[in-house]
Formats: structure tokens, sequence, C-alpha cells
């Protein structure tokens, strides 16, 4: 019988999709293994059928971070006595929690004063962000095996009942089968990437008016009151499904679409992993680190700004140069960069 194995899945979609071609290999070094999967509830649906795990622990919401979680993820892993267990998010607490559940092999990147909790603690390699975290992620199960593993771009397959969910949820809400439609992730998390939502407005209003796209937004919960704005001020018959999709039926729904547009952001990387076409507006993120993969993928993004990639969720930059790298990009750059995206043929 194989070892034991748990992998702590990241925190946040985006990370969770750039860690599939990791999770999905862990096996292939691991003959017999069991593999776990230790991930936030919100997220655990995306490895649902994945065959490359055999069972999905869920931490709940309120305990994902902060030391009380250490403890109670503690409590989630103690009575499955794991063998081996990859830590891929870069916190002390993911690598605690690990260690007081009784892992018995720690596998990580060294990182935030971790080292003494780790079996098996590897340096990030360096120069620091010169890769992309997919391949970063991919690496620590490389680096920690000395395999010759072929990396694969991350891929989320989804199933018939998937796909009929997700067109069924757009039929009730008046989308015709087979009509044409843009997906916008209108909002982001961070100020620092938001392009806003009169740049959103008025291309949906192209989109509309010019290319004969239907507009549907997604987003999460707290982004479904500016939705409800959008859809009334855009006045194209715009459906708002922000918090009120599943993250399988939302991918269902990119799957289908003829665009996506939007920031780097879990939602971005969700329609690459399902194969849209999508156009990405790039300010503070890195691409070289983070930029959703996709050989069908347009970045709208100043690069002459010295400031730009600056990582920070805030811009900390005042008067004119305020938030330049998303108030300088244009509506028609972004909708220059969808046509081209839409007429070039798929390599």
């Amino acid at each position: 019988m194989g070892p034991k194995l748990v992998i702590r899945a990241p925190n946040h979609l985006g990370d969770c999709i750039m860690a599939i071609p990791m999770i999905n290999e862990t096996r292939e070094v691991y003959p017999g293994a069991t593999v776990t999967l230790l991930v936030p509830e919100a997220l655990a649906e995306l490895f649902d059928n994945n065959p490359a795990v055999d069972e999905i622990i869920r931490i709940p919401t309120e305990h994902v971070h902060g030391m009380i979680a250490v403890m109670k993820i503690k409590d989630l892993l103690a009575p499955h006595q794991f063998d081996i267990g990859y830590i891929l998010p870069p916190s002390f607490g993911a690598a605690a929690s690990f260690k007081l559940g009784g892992v018995k092999e720690r596998i990580g990147y060294v990182a935030d004063g971790r080292r003494l909790l780790l079996s098996r603690p590897l340096p990030l390699s360096t120069p620091l962000n010169h890769q992309h975290r997919s391949l970063t992620y991919f690496d620590l199960l490389r680096r920690a095996t000395q395999s010759p593993l072929d990396y694969v771009e991350p891929r989320l397959f989804l199933t018939q009942e998937d796909t009929r969910r997700g067109m069924e949820l757009l039929a009730g809400l008046g989308l015709e089968t087979g009509a044409p439609y843009a997906v916008i992730a209108f909002q982001a998390v961070a100020e620092s990437r938001r392009w806003g939502i009169e740049k959103y407005i008025e291309l949906a209003r192209r989109l509309r008016k010019f290319h004969s796209f239907h507009i549907v937004l997604i987003g999460g919960a707290a982004d479904q009151r500016l939705g409800d704005t959008f859809v009334q001020e855009a006045s194209v018959g715009a459906i708002n499904l922000a918090g009120k999709t599943t993250l399988r039926e939302s991918a269902a729904i990119l799957a289908s679409a003829s665009i996506f547009v939007g920031n780097d952001s879990g939602p971005a990387h969700l329609a690459a992993a399902v194969g849209a076409p999508l156009v990405v507006i790039s300010g503070a993120d890195d691409p070289q680190e983070t930029s959703p993969i996709s050989k069908r993928k347009r970045l709208v993004r100043l690069e002459e700004l010295e400031c730009i990639g600056c990582v920070k969720n805030k811009c900390p930059l005042k008067g004119k140069d305020f938030m330049r790298c998303m108030e300088d990009i244009t509506v028609d750059m972004v909708e220059g960069e969808i046509i081209r995206l839409l007429t070039e043929r798929p390599s």
C-alpha cells in the first residue's frame, strides 16, 4: 500500500488553478499513494471529479487564516496520520498546522520564518519571481522527488452536467442557446487593479452595438450590487451573475463565451483554464509570475510606465501619476485587442 499524502492547496482561486498541474502529477511520482487535498471550502468544487484526488478535506471559510485556524486545521489533519504533506501556501501558519497535525514528512518552500517546521525545506528558485507561479508550484513536486516531470498548463475539465447547468442558468435569464456573449469581470479586490466601472460600461455598449455580443457579468457576492448598477447604466440588457453562480457554473459559462475581459484575477485564470479567449487588463500585477496561462490571450499593459508591475494593492503615487497604469488604458485599446484576438487564427 502506498503512502498517505496530503496537499495543502492555496487560498485563492487563481492560485488554485495555477496549482492544478502540480496536484494532477502527484500520483505519477508516488505510485499507489492515497492523495488528499486540503483546500478552503469556497474553492473545493474546483477539484470535484478530479481523478488525481482521492479525498478532499474542506477548510471552513472562517478557519483559513490566523492562529486559531492553525489549531482548527491541525484537528482536521491529525486523525488521518498522513505520511507526506506538500504545503503550497508560503505562510508560517500553513506549515505549523502540518507540524502540529502530525504529518510526518512536510515539504514546502522556505518562507515566512518556517524553515524549522518543514522536514524538507526547499529554497525558492532565484532570482525571485523570475518564473510563473504555476511552474513554481510544479517545481516543488519535481525538485522534492527529483523526477523529470513534464509541465502541462493548467486545465479544468468540465462534466456534461457542469455544462448543462451553466447553459440552463443563462437560458433562464433570457440568453438564447447559441447566442454569442462576452463575459466581463468588472471588479477587482485590489484597488490598484480596478480599471473602473465607467470604462467597462462603455466597453459593454460597444461590444453589444458593434460586435453583437450579449453581455454577462461575473464576480463575487460583494460585487453583486455594483453589477446591478452596471446593468442599469449600460442599458444593453446585461446579465449580472455576480455572486449568483458556483465556481463550476461560472467555468461552464466561461467555456462557451466568445471572449472574456477582466484584470489578472481569479475569473481570468478560470477563463484560461477552460479555454476561453481572454483579454487581460494589466497594471500593478506581474504577468511573468501570475498572468493567466493561455495561447488565446492578449494583455493590455502600459509597459513604458516606470511603476508598472509594482504588485502593490494600493497605488502609492499621487496627483497625475495616481493609478496611471489603469487610468491611461483606454476603451479603444481594450476593444482593439478584443478585435485582434477574435480575428486571428488560433495556433
